[in-house]
């Protein structure tokens, strides 16, 4: 099943978008194309991202060291903590602000109605796909709770079940260890202006330099 392309109306400027603090926001484009040379740089491979089929992987990570980290993620109260920090709201109140969240930030994406959405674990570069990986709590939210299956619909109404469950993510090691949010997204004409421009803003560094083996 193929998600019907969708040409959105342009926009002058992208949404102003709120950032994961405590850790720093990344965006990354992973190129694995077969039979195809290494992109020369970073605003070449964000060009390519835009102007072919992609993944998204949106994620938020929160580690336990993070003063954010609750253990009742499968409340409203906590979740909305991470979007609209002291927020002070009890649970219903939080619970119906958090969707409010969700649904204004969706009218803000310049993303088509509908998109195939990748299983949990997938991964674009594990795929030889291109792949640009963005951490973000709000649009994280976004297409969690508005995907069922393998499709993201934009019209479905947001639902906070699948956010009370995130991944958890454990290492002896110095790996950070807390949950983990995310959702990998195809848009089959290349990324929207709205997230390329973001990932524009983040340092070079966190811009991963093609593998040339492909």
């Amino acid at each position: 099943m193929r998600a019907q392309p969708h040409h959105a109306a342009s926009r002058d400027h992208g949404p102003d978008l709120l950032h994961n603090s405590g850790y720093a926001p990344s965006a990354s484009i992973v190129w694995r194309g077969l039979g195809r040379s290494a992109a020369a740089d970073a605003p070449e491979r964000l060009a390519l991202a835009g102007s072919r089929g992609t993944w998204l992987q949106l994620t938020l990570s929160i580690g336990v060291a993070d003063a954010r980290y609750h253990r009742e993620w499968n409340t409203a109260a906590p979740l909305l903590e991470l979007v609209q920090p002291g927020h002070g709201l009890a649970q219903g109140p939080a619970q119906r602000r958090l969707i409010e969240l969700i649904e204004d930030h969706t009218a803000k994406l310049d993303w088509p109605p509908c998109l195939i959405a990748g299983a949990p674990d997938f991964n674009p570069a594990g795929a030889n796909q291109l792949g640009l990986a963005l951490d973000h709590a709000l649009s994280a939210f976004v297409a969690v709770s508005k995907s069922i299956g393998s499709l993201w619909l934009r019209n479905r109404p947001a639902r906070l079940a699948p956010l009370h469950s995130p991944r958890l993510m454990e290492s002896s090691g110095t790996s950070m260890r807390g949950v983990r949010w995310g959702q990998t997204l195809w848009f089959p004409e290349g990324i929207p202006s709205d997230i390329l421009k973001q990932a524009a803003a983040q340092p070079q560094s966190r811009v991963y330099r093609p593998n040339p083996m492909g």
